[in-house]
């Protein structure tokens, strides 16, 4: 029904984001630059605008580690998040050997918060509407060996790699995955389990929801990405099933 929020019994615990952050990272830069009095996309530096795309539509780290960095790091995207609020979300700070942001931790309920701010302009005036736009019109233009997940479902049930699903007429998708191993795995990278998220808003066809799935210790198995597509494969079940129950 109209309004209603879902949530599994696990929806609150705390999971790493991996790259589903740089959504977060894209909305503090936005709001810097609306403060600024920017109009959407004109006024965005080109600069920017070019480390924004490849940090959303090819989730890029450099790009993100970039305007992570000189957005004022873990404490500036911290003020951001109180805005909203995401009061389970914890930014990760910059090491003397690591960029920082993938190892923030959140939830699900924290992050379709933050996907609200951008479908549904909740909280109000955090963005404004053609900065809200801009945002969700890099979402919509992931690059099609990422854009698995909260697709799945909406734009149909063939969501193999290496393209995953394909975009349907009359629905709009826009997402942001992350997947990363877990970092608190002290073995070589090949042996440890992963973390796989997707994050998106859906619209189309009598739907209008925004889904965060956020899977965790997913199993290694052999040759190392088995929990990458473990992990995949649980959020894209999951996706199919929400889309076929919102009918």
């Amino acid at each position: 029904k109209a309004g209603r929020s879902y949530r599994l019994s696990t929806g609150d615990q705390k999971q790493y984001t991996a790259s589903i952050v740089k959504v977060d990272i894209l909305a503090k830069w936005l709001r810097n630059l609306q403060k600024d009095g920017a109009k959407f996309p004109r006024d965005i530096p080109y600069s920017i605008r070019y480390l924004m795309q490849n940090m959303i539509e090819h989730s890029d780290n450099v790009a993100a580690t970039s305007l992570f960095y000189f957005g004022g790091g873990c404490d500036g995207l911290t003020r951001f998040n109180r805005l909203i609020p995401l009061d389970d979300t914890k930014v990760a700070c910059e090491t003397q050997t690591y960029y920082g942001w993938g190892n923030t931790t959140t939830t699900a309920a924290d992050q379709v918060d933050l996907m609200k701010v951008f479908a549904y302009d909740k909280p109000k005036r955090v963005l404004q509407d053609d900065a809200r736009n801009y945002g969700l019109d890099l979402m919509e233009s992931v690059e099609p060996g990422q854009r698995f997940g909260v697709s799945c479902g909406p734009w149909g049930t063939s969501c193999s790699p290496p393209n995953y699903a394909q975009p349907v007429e009359g629905v709009t998708v826009a997402l942001k995955n992350g997947w990363k191993t877990l970092p608190t795995c002290t073995p070589p990278i090949d042996q440890c389990p992963w973390q796989v998220n997707s994050n998106g808003w859906v619209k189309g066809q009598g739907r209008n929801y925004v889904l965060s799935v956020l899977t965790t210790d997913d199993p290694v198995g052999t040759g190392g990405v088995d929990g990458f597509n473990y992990g995949i494969d649980t959020i894209q079940n999951v996706s199919q099933r929400v889309w076929d129950n919102l009918s």
